[in-house]
């Protein structure tokens, strides 16, 4: 998976970013911050098992993910996936 991929998907999902060693993403809905995410700044592409751990970050199943990366789910669908599985 592409970097500006990855951004795409933190845009997307409206992430609170901060940049470090790593860039770390919070989703935070109302007040509250319901989870994070991260990766590397390394040089080239994010490897399949990088792209699954932030999949597993994000809480979604392997279909969802690729959803959410071919835009197709929308924020509000992806809330309601967290909703249903009791995260928020």
């Amino acid at each position: 998976m592409k970097k500006r991929e990855v951004e795409k998907i933190f845009k997307k999902l409206d992430l609170k970013i901060r940049s470090t060693i790593h860039n770390y993403g919070w989703l935070i809905v109302g007040d509250k911050k319901i989870l994070r995410v991260h990766y590397s700044h390394g040089n080239g592409d994010i490897p399949s098992s990088i792209v699954n751990r932030i999949r597993g970050q994000l809480k979604l199943a392997q279909n969802d993910f690729r959803d959410l990366a071919g835009c197709s789910l929308s924020y509000e669908d992806y809330i309601n996936i967290l909703k249903q599985k009791r995260l928020i």
